[in-house]
Parts: structure tokens; C-alpha cells; sequence
């Protein structure tokens, strides 16, 4: 269960300002709440610039260590489904 269902099940408001942390191939990746992406990500995914949505959403430093972890397409499709599945959407 993510913390947004744990805390719409419980009743309990999710922290304001509180992000998504998730862990991928040992590295601890922090990413904001979905409303605080900046639109300039939503542009650009809707541009169909994947790669630039995530280094908006990650910021430079995240997407540097993102990054340097990986090198193929399908790297990028194993993150998403990580951050996915942390988020409780999607079929895990």
C-alpha cells in the first residue's frame, strides 16, 4: 500500500509538501508531489520529451546520479514502473 492509500484509508491528510522517495538500484531518488511538478515538465511530456520531464522533475543533481545509473531505454522504463508502483498506479 503507498502512503497516499495507507493515508486516504486512514483518514489522515499526506504531509503538505511531502514528495514521493523511492529507492532504485541502491540510490535514494526524492520527487515532488505530482502538483508541485513544474509545468515546464508537463510541457515537455506532453511534447513526448520524456528524458527532459524526468531532469526537470528529479533536478540536476538527481538526474546526474539517475543518470549515471542508466544507460538504456529499458533503464528508463524500469525507473518509471518503480516510481509507478510507489505511487499505487499502474499494474506493478
Amino acid at each position: 500500500m503507498s502512503k497516499t492509500q495507507r493515508a486516504e484509508a486512514t483518514g489522515q491528510p499526506t504531509a503538505k509538501g511531502a514528495g514521493l522517495a523511492v529507492m532504485w538500484r541502491g540510490k535514494r531518488f526524492t520527487l515532488p508531489r505530482a502538483e508541485d511538478f513544474p509545468l515546464e515538465a508537463l510541457e515537455a511530456e506532453e511534447e513526448g520529451k520524456h528524458l527532459t520531464a524526468l531532469k526537470l522533475i528529479l533536478g540536476v543533481d538527481q538526474y546526474a546520479t539517475w543518470r549515471s545509473l542508466a544507460s538504456k531505454a529499458g533503464d528508463a522504463d524500469e525507473f518509471s514502473e518503480t516510481v509507478m508502483r510507489e505511487l499505487g498506479r499502474g499494474n506493478p
